[in-house]
């Protein structure tokens, strides 16, 4: 039986939780840095992303909107890892109200998940709570090499931080036709120009292999910049979309960092898309009169 675009996601985010609960939960636990009870609690945010999501799904089934399953797990997987329980069921409950009932697939571009990323680390930063960095991790204890950040150990959303998973993903995904992998081809390619022209402009070579394996980036690129109902389909304006994002990402990463960055590129060419279809609709409509 051959898998859906959708089932390959699902699998993909098992992964990344397994991971993530391994490196964020099960190693700091094993180093004293947590409590037993924190196996539990860091599993508990893709269970309730999951479960808040099919109960949306389940109450409104009847309207229009996204799947609200799949995109409670997949912002679960992107939160900052010192989101409260609280503060992410209730900011959860929000962003699906807002899926389930003010969002119409036939007009809608704006990757929501994203802009609620970018929302709740502004208010987690605004109420000093903006911390991507596990217990272990902020200890200064363990240094991790520049192998171990390829493999996952580096300072990431909850559940994203591995690059080698990533990019394995990647090539799961390109063996399904509805992906759209112009996108994340196009992106990175022109990311990693932009870091050797920045890097030759600084004559800091080390910022490229610093970089070039950001698994923020990576992660955004691979899953979130090519969802179906958040990006265009035509061949050209796939291009376009990945072209511009890849040479966005920098920019906001400098003035950032590199977890957020990639999202304020993402959501920005979003905005660029839309503005670009309103032009067009309204050019179309005034030629039919």
């Amino acid at each position: 039986m051959s898998l859906n675009l959708s089932q390959k996601f699902y699998i993909v985010f098992v992964l990344f939780i397994l991971f993530g609960w391994y490196k964020n939960a099960w190693v700091p636990y094993r180093e004293h840095f947590y409590s037993f009870s924190h196996l539990f609690l860091v599993f508990l945010y893709p269970v309730i992303g999951f479960l808040m999501g099919a109960l949306f799904d389940y109450l409104f089934k009847n309207r229009y909107s996204f799947n609200n399953k799949f995109y409670g797990l997949l912002f679960s997987l992107l939160i900052p890892i010192s989101t409260n329980i609280s503060i992410f069921i209730l900011y959860l409950t929000v962003l699906l109200f807002f899926n389930t009932f003010l969002v119409s697939p036939k007009d809608w571009d704006l990757n929501f998940i994203v802009l609620g990323k970018l929302i709740l680390v502004f208010l987690l930063a605004r109420i000093g709570e903006y911390q991507y960095a596990n217990l272990l991790e902020e200890s200064g204890l363990f240094v991790y090499s520049y192998i171990d950040s390829i493999f996952g150990h580096n300072v990431s959303e909850l559940f994203t931080s591995s690059v080698l998973l990533t990019f394995a993903s990647f090539f799961f995904f390109c063996f399904d036709l509805y992906y759209k992998k112009e996108i994340p081809f196009y992106s990175y390619g022109f990311y990693l120009l932009t870091l050797v022209v920045y890097a030759f402009w600084k004559s800091d070579m080390g910022f490229i292999l610093t970089n070039i394996f950001s698994s923020s980036v990576c992660f955004a690129l691979v899953v979130v910049a090519p969802l179906s109902s958040f990006s265009p389909y035509s061949k050209k304006r796939l291009a376009f979309y990945g072209i511009l994002l890849g040479c966005l990402i920098l920019p906001f990463s400098l003035l950032t960092n590199f977890q957020e960055g990639v999202y304020i590129a993402i959501i920005i060419v979003n905005l660029i898309l839309i503005f670009l279809n309103t032009l067009q609709l309204h050019f179309i409509r005034s030629k039919l009169k």
